[in-house]
């Protein structure tokens, strides 16, 4: 009977229960880790049917036989970058110690990925998502009448009924951005990936060029693709070096950091005179020499704290904030250390 189950067809939950000499019902109950009122022998059948067959429910058919699914949908947009491994490793940490699992994709920042990346996890029936959203988001977001709560995180979005974290990103290069014009830097390169694709380098970008502008201060915005290379920034960059003295360069996110770096090789006795400060973390900044300023965000604490906020929605609490604006923290280092050079 197994054996004929196995090979016309696939093995239902009623095939199951049958196997086993029990309801629907208990089946289901053994699936979804509800064991507190089950037999030691009740068990034991169902685990046996279950192996015996190769029984593998889809996580969609068990979540129509439960409340929750206890599945977390996460949206990030680059898997491969350290802050979204801090993030992601927050909110794992979080769904692991409340029952919870997270399903992770990469949208690349592409709308069309992202819309099907939520079609798939609605169909298989997750409680909620986890969202750092493109900008085109909102009216995705309409078109798929997507029922489950969302939170983001990283970006905030533009409604005001909207649930996010997100750091201080404007704020924390405003502060930045003053420190190093009281240092002597007379000149900055703004160095960013399309600013106008997500809306945190908006704000970061738009944080420093605003304190510049305010205070009277030349500034270059250089702008090159999220796959460019140290030779590519070189280009752009060797001519503005070779005009300029007391210059810093701002790189708004951590893989900037890394090829400004290398691009900076034979230019790097003159650091700090040219000034060098990063956005975000990053452990080996803390190693080379000198050793790079950078912008440090609670990434890890991002991820944690979005993931209690969708719990949190979900059972219908109001014991979390809905809305939270993480503090970034300054970093200074000998790269941007242009107080102490010698005259």
């Amino acid at each position: 009977m197994i054996l004929y189950i196995c090979m016309k067809r696939k093995v239902t939950i009623n095939d199951i229960a049958e196997l086993a000499g029990v309801s629907k019902a208990t089946v289901s109950f053994f699936l979804n880790g509800k064991y507190e009122k089950m037999s030691a022998a009740t068990y034991q059948r169902i685990k046996e049917a279950i192996e015996e067959t190769g029984y593998n429910p889809s996580v969609a058919a068990r979540s129509l036989n439960a409340k929750n699914s206890h599945l977390f949908g996460v949206i990030i947009g680059n898997i491969t970058k350290p802050f979204a491994n801090r993030i992601v490793k927050g909110i794992e940490d979080f769904a692991d110690e409340n029952g919870y699992m997270a399903i992770v994709a990469s949208s690349e920042f592409k709308s069309e990925r992202e819309q099907s990346y939520i079609k798939s996890m609605l169909a298989l029936g997750v409680d909620g998502f986890l969202i750092q959203p493109t900008v085109n988001f909102s009216e995705m977001r309409e078109s798929l009448n997507i029922d489950k709560p969302v939170v983001f995180f990283d970006s905030a979005p533009s409604g005001e009924e909207e649930m996010y974290v997100k750091t201080d990103n404007y704020e924390s290069v405003r502060t930045a951005t003053k420190k190093l014009i009281g240092k002597g830097y007379e000149h900055f390169i703004i160095v960013s990936n399309n600013p106008y694709i997500l809306q945190t380098r908006i704000e970061r970008s738009k944080g420093c060029i605003d304190v510049l502008e305010e205070k009277n201060i030349d500034y270059d915005l250089i702008i090159i693709p999220s796959d460019a290379t140290s030779k590519q920034l070189s280009i752009r960059l060797y001519p503005l070096l070779d005009t300029h003295r007391n210059v810093c360069i701002f790189t708004l996110n951590s893989t900037l950091t890394q090829i400004a770096w290398t691009a900076l090789a034979p230019y790097r006795e003159r650091i700090p005179e040219i000034g060098l400060i990063g956005y975000d973390y990053e452990l080996w900044c803390e190693y080379v020499t000198p050793a790079i300023t950078t912008i440090s965000q609670p990434s890890y604490q991002e991820g944690y704290t979005a993931a209690k906020i969708l719990l949190d929605v979900i059972h219908g609490s109001e014991e979390t904030e809905h809305v939270q604006v993480l503090k970034s923290t300054l970093l200074e280092r000998e790269s941007t250390d242009l107080d102490k050079q010698p005259k």
